[in-house]
């Protein structure tokens, strides 16, 4: 097997990505390649190229960043089916992980990583490319847009430019309305925030559902109606809270197959894939393939209810 590391040097835990290369080189055996990314969505194509030059060779690639760095990573594959993908999170957020609870940690050990076992998981599949964890728009795809216009904050504090964003996009909140269809019943309204999620965290720490099983095929969601500043304010305290009770009062919240989703007025539109942007977008259409996805998980590690892990996992063997 060749092992191929896809390094987002820009993630929020950029140490933890510059110190990986040393800590390769020191495993005996390793078949393996290390590849950094240029510049925001350059790992789809980088997928794309090692394909194409290692074709017929087993691979396992590695996401070694962020949950947008998996998002991306994700999309290079034409057929998810064909893929066996590895999480080492450096990012500043990397919630997919949460479905592990504590064992969650343990990603961050490369050794364990490598010579770990393969389960199936869910991913969201859409008409605009994949994604591992959530799909959401309305005040969380604001935030995204204007983290990048309060990054030179980062000087001072790694998680400023993202704070500065979540206050900017509440006080400015641009509310629309959208025709949202989910397993076949259709909402339409003006909305201040909606999530689809395979995994019920987002944003760090957002929790927007009380499913997160990432095997059966199912996945939460939370509809936030026309919502006034305060109101807002009290949502995003609730999801940081887990207080689903009070989701409940004020959102459409349940559990979902496939879902779509357009601008009432029919305008393009803005979405956020696993904390990457997509624009331009006029129609989406998008459904839970049940664990089509292989996903490497340090051996040992208390798996999400509902897996079975194989009794042996192919390992590693050195160059870079």
């Amino acid at each position: 097997m060749t092992h191929i590391f896809i390094i987002n040097p820009y993630s929020g835990q950029s140490s933890l990505a510059g110190d990986l290369r040393d800590r390769l080189s020191r495993i005996s055996g390793l078949n393996y390649y290390v590849f950094n990314t240029r510049c925001a969505g350059y790992e789809k194509d980088l997928v794309g190229k090692v394909l194409h030059f290692f074709q017929g060779e087993k691979l396992r690639f590695y996401c070694c960043g962020g949950s947008g760095t998996m998002r991306n990573m994700l999309c290079g594959f034409d057929d998810l089916s064909d893929a066996e993908v590895a999480f080492f999170p450096c990012g500043m957020t990397n919630d997919f992980l949460k479905a592990f609870g504590a064992d969650a940690e343990r990603f961050k050990n490369i050794e364990e990583l490598i010579n770990g076992d393969i389960i199936n998981v869910d991913y969201i599949k859409t008409n605009c490319g994949y994604a591992l964890n959530t799909i959401s728009f309305g005040l969380d795809s604001n935030t995204v847009r204007l983290t990048d216009e309060y990054r030179i904050l980062k000087i001072f504090n790694d998680n400023l430019p993202y704070t500065m964003a979540i206050i900017h996009a509440i006080l400015l909140s641009q509310q629309l309305s959208y025709d949202i269809e989910i397993d076949g019943k259709k909402v339409s309204d003006i909305t201040a925030e909606t999530i689809f999620g395979n995994g019920n965290i987002f944003g760090g720490n957002l929790y927007f559902s009380d499913s997160d099983d990432i095997t059966d095929g199912t996945g939460g969601y939370l509809n936030a109606p026309k919502l006034n500043t305060i109101e807002e304010i009290k949502m995003m305290g609730a999801l940081i809270k887990r207080d689903m009770d009070y989701g409940r009062k004020i959102c459409r919240c349940g559990e979902f197959q496939r879902f779509g989703i357009r601008r009432t007025d029919g305008s393009p539109f803005m979405l956020n894939f696993d904390g990457e942007l997509q624009s331009g977008i006029t129609s989406l259409e998008a459904q839970i393939v049940q664990r089509g996805l292989k996903f490497v998980v340090p051996k040992g590690i208390k798996v999400p209810k509902g897996i079975t892990v194989p009794k042996e996992t192919e390992g590693g063997g050195g160059n870079e």
